[in-house]
C-alpha cells in the first residue's frame, strides 16, 4: 500500500502549476505598474507642452557643498530659452539646453527584479497606505531589498499608484559595488495633473560614484516644472 500511495502523491505533484510569486497580492498588483515605462507618457505629454523649468545642480564633497549651477528653461512654440548661473567648482556651461529626461526609464527595466518569481523573493513588498494627489486617490506601495549581500541593483522602489495603474509618484534607489566601480543613486519623479493628463512637476536625482584613481563624486539635480496654463501646445 505504501508504494501505491507514494505513486499517487507523485502523480498529484506532477500536475501542479509552478508556485506563484509570494508576498502581499495587493502590493504585487500595484508594483506591476512600476517599471521603466511608469511615467514615460507624462514626459511625452510634457514634450508637447510649453513650460518653464528650473534646474539646480549641486556638487558635494561628503556633505559639504562645493558648487552649484542653476539653469532655467523656457520652452514655447518659438523655441527654448536658457539662462544659467554657477558658483564654486561648477562652471557655467554653454547656452545649449540641458535635457529634462525621464530618470525612471534608466533606473528600472521592463522586468524589474522585485516582480521576478525568483529574484522577487529577496524583496519585502508592502502596501503602506493611501494618499491624494491632484484630487485623485492613490495607494502607496514599496519594495525593499532585504538581503544586503545581494547583487541586485534595485535596492528600493516606492510609488503612488492608482487603482487603474497610473503612477503619480515614484522613487528608486540603486547601488552597484564592484572592484572597479561603485555607485549609489536615488531618483524621484512626482507628477501633477495638467490639461486632462499628467506631467512631471518635480524630478530629482542624487548620485554618488567612486572610481579607483579618481576622487569620489557626489552630484544632485533637482528640476521644478511649471507647465503653461494657456496656449501651451508645442510642435515636436
Amino acid at each position: 500500500m505504501r508504494p501505491l500511495l507514494l505513486l499517487v502523491l507523485l502523480a498529484g505533484c506532477a500536475g501542479q502549476d509552478p508556485a506563484p510569486i509570494s508576498g502581499d497580492p495587493e502590493a504585487l498588483r500595484l508594483l506591476d505598474a512600476v517599471d521603466a515605462h511608469a511615467v514615460a507618457d507624462a514626459f511625452d505629454d510634457l514634450g508637447r507642452t510649453a513650460y518653464t523649468a528650473d534646474l539646480v545642480v549641486t556638487a558635494l564633497d561628503g556633505d559639504r557643498e562645493i558648487g552649484t549651477e542653476t539653469v532655467t528653461l523656457r520652452r514655447t512654440a518659438a523655441g527654448t530659452e536658457v539662462e544659467r548661473s554657477g558658483t564654486g567648482t561648477l562652471a557655467v556651461g554653454a547656452e545649449t539646453a540641458p535635457a529634462l529626461a525621464d530618470p525612471i526609464a534608466q533606473a528600472l527595466t521592463d522586468d524589474p527584479p522585485y516582480l521576478d518569481p525568483v529574484a522577487g523573493q529577496a524583496y519585502r513588498r508592502t502596501v503602506l497606505g493611501d494618499t491624494t494627489i491632484g484630487g485623485a486617490r492613490f495607494r502607496l506601495v514599496e519594495a525593499v531589498l532585504t538581503d544586503g549581500r545581494s547583487e541586485l541593483g534595485v535596492r528600493r522602489v516606492w510609488a503612488a499608484v492608482s487603482e487603474g495603474g497610473r503612477v503619480a509618484s515614484v522613487e528608486v534607489e540603486r547601488a552597484a559595488d564592484s572592484a572597479i566601480y561603485d555607485e549609489a543613486s536615488r531618483v524621484r519623479v512626482d507628477l501633477a495633473p495638467h490639461a486632462g493628463g499628467w506631467v512631471p512637476r518635480r524630478v530629482e536625482t542624487d548620485t554618488r560614484t567612486d572610481v579607483p584613481l579618481s576622487a569620489p563624486a557626489h552630484v544632485r539635480t533637482a528640476w521644478r516644472v511649471r507647465p503653461a496654463e494657456r496656449g501651451g501646445a508645442v510642435a515636436r
